[in-house]
């Protein structure tokens, strides 16, 4: 090995450098981004981060909840109420509430209810399970089940 120890860190340094210079360019972009999308400077850490869905589910009875505009995530769980057609929408009236619905986004679960609306000829009470969405100040039903209940004991049909 000519040249000592020097050249073999030369050596070592000239196949390295294009690594090191990579990771450096890299390095720099994300914090040249990071201060394009903060340009406050603030740390990650005083920023506000918004939950998708709530951090504890209120343990308040759905009669309750229902009177109010509801957060994004909360789920609805065997409700029992109604649908109804107006138009090309369908809307999810639950019982005990006074003027409160959720139009119904449209799923698998919506097509299967239009169907069996469209075959009866009165409203049948439904159960019903799903997750609220909100959009412009409205709450919206993305139903995850829907079962029809009988008339005769208010139980769900077989």
């Amino acid at each position: 090995m000519t040249g000592g120890p020097l050249a073999h860190v030369t050596q070592l340094l000239r196949a390295a450098l294009p690594a090191i210079l990579a990771i450096f360019v890299l390095a720099f972009l994300a914090v040249s981004r990071g201060k394009a999308e903060n340009p406050g400077g603030a740390s990650v850490a005083n920023r506000q981060v918004l939950p998708t869905t709530p951090a504890a589910p209120s343990r308040r009875r759905d009669e309750e909840k229902l009177g109010e505009r509801l957060r994004e995530g909360t789920k609805l769980i065997d409700v029992v109420g109604s649908f109804q057609v107006t138009g090309d929408r369908v809307s999810f009236h639950p019982d005990g509430t006074r003027g409160e619905s959720f139009r119904v986004l449209e799923n698998l679960a919506l097509e299967r209810i239009d169907r069996v609306l469209a075959e009866s000829r009165l409203s049948p009470s439904w159960t019903v399970s799903g997750t609220i969405t909100e959009f412009r100040g409205s709450n919206y039903l993305l139903v995850t089940k829907a079962v029809v209940r009988t008339a005769a004991d208010g139980t769900p049909a077989p």
